[in-house]
């Protein structure tokens, strides 16, 4: 069997046995010896067991849906990260701690599959890490911990502007530390990757401001709503450094672009910016 025709059984495995309860598709693609295995289970399902398991997964949780994030292979064995989502509205969930019932509650978590198959296409081993604790508390078995109080529209609004006039306009770092989350994600359209954390974000800055060091912003408007904010905003600057690789004009360049923030714990989280780059790229001679 090759890789791909692995990686196909592998995504059949997700939609047709776990997320649609097909218990014929264990007789007719795992061998004798299968095991599966997974740190919240004392011990591994073998052979025709499984079909047990996804009975019982499918009894407490009727709705439970698979989705592959990822899935990689080679040789013999494919890795699937995946998120599983449903709701506890069937039959109670069996643990080592005893069967929890159902309260109706929804879940959302993720997991990896370690599969291996043997020369026959066989499913022979699934070795599984999945976040149980994320599982057990979203459906009520155990207390989550108390979430960060949110901040109010109007912090939110404030962190707003100080990130376009102290930081992205007069280039003070200091105020990374203050508004952004050490998880940050930044993401425009002009990077292939999203910028992460504090240090990337000091990174861009630096790098932008390199590029254009007169650069200044300015907010046209902007609102709040709960965990996120918004801004449109105009920037006009020179371009005296390198910037996307780009080696300095001296052209003179104004954008226009929107920004959508996301606050988790007082502080931002994520930026998704979405700005005129064509027209940048006009004006700093990139083509006609």
């Amino acid at each position: 069997m090759s890789v791909e025709e692995n990686k196909t059984l592998a995504r059949r495995y997700y939609a047709e046995l776990m997320s649609a309860g097909d218990l014929s598709f264990v007789d007719k693609y795992f061998a004798p010896e299968f095991e599966f295995s997974n740190p919240t289970h004392v011990d591994p399902y073998k052979g025709q067991e499984f079909k047990n398991l996804v009975t019982m997964l499918r009894g407490a949780f009727p709705d439970v849906k698979f989705t592959i994030e990822h899935l990689l292979g080679s040789g013999n064995t494919v890795v699937g990260h995946w998120t599983a989502r449903g709701t506890h509205t069937g039959t109670p969930l069996k643990t080592l701690k005893g069967d929890i019932p159902a309260q109706g509650n929804s879940f959302v978590i993720d997991g990896m599959s370690w599969i291996r198959f043997n020369d026959e296409g066989k499913f022979v081993e699934a070795r599984i890490n999945e976040d149980t604790l994320g599982l057990l508390m979203q459906i009520g078995a155990i207390p989550a911990p108390p979430a960060p109080a949110p901040s109010s529209t109007e912090d939110n609004e404030a962190m707003v502007v100080r990130y376009f006039s102290e930081l992205m306009s007069q280039g003070k770092m200091e105020v990374i530390e203050e508004i952004f989350a050490p998880n940050l994600s930044f993401h425009i359209p002009t990077l292939p990757e999203p910028i992460r954390g504090h240090d990337g974000m000091r990174g861009f800055v630096t790098g932008l401001r390199t590029g254009f060091p007169d650069i200044q912003f300015t907010i046209e408007r902007h609102i709040a709503e709960g965990d996120k904010a918004a801004a449109r905003w105009f920037i006009e600057g020179t371009h005296e450094g390198t910037f996307l690789g780009m080696p300095a004009t001296g052209n003179h360049i104004k954008d226009q672009g929107v920004d959508i923030f996301i606050f988790s714990g007082g502080k931002i989280a994520e930026i998704w910016v979405n700005e005129n780059d064509l027209g940048l790229m006009k004006q700093l001679g990139a083509f006609g």
